[in-house]
């Protein structure tokens, strides 16, 4: 996780790093995680956190799974959205669900109101009285 006192980084490679270091971990030491020779580990990481080489999909995921964050995280242009996909991802599901239920009752950003197709009505909470 990046750290808490700097913004979010831009780009997939400055994700990567401030993620990668958060965790305490080398370039070698992520590269050879991933399953490349030690010798050319670090290059390869390194190539990835300054956007000279870009990662294919599959390498992408993996990176993102070693690294314990989601890849839509370290892939998003949007910094509000990073973070979201972030603290979302480090929830229970049981608070994932939650939100998931709120954003479907607050609609589409161009102000429709319709009730989404699936939507679970939170439990009411009721107090019992004491009979008299």
């Amino acid at each position: 996780m990046p750290p808490r006192s700097a913004p979010t980084p831009a780009t997939f490679g400055q994700r990567l790093r401030a993620t990668r270091k958060a965790m305490g971990l080398t370039q070698g030491q992520l590269g050879v995680r991933m399953g490349l020779p030690e010798d050319t580990a670090a290059v390869r990481v390194s190539r990835y956190e300054t956007d000279v080489h870009t990662p294919d999909p599959e390498t992408a995921q993996r990176l993102a799974d070693l690294l314990g964050v989601p890849l839509a995280y370290l892939v998003t242009a949007d910094e509000r959205m990073a973070e979201v996909i972030l603290r979302f991802s480090r929830l229970p599901a049981q608070k994932q669900e939650v939100i998931v239920r709120t954003l479907r009752l607050l609609g589409d950003s161009d102000g429709d109101d319709q009730k989404p197709e699936s939507t679970t009505a939170p439990a009411k909470v009721t107090r019992s009285r004491k009979p008299r």
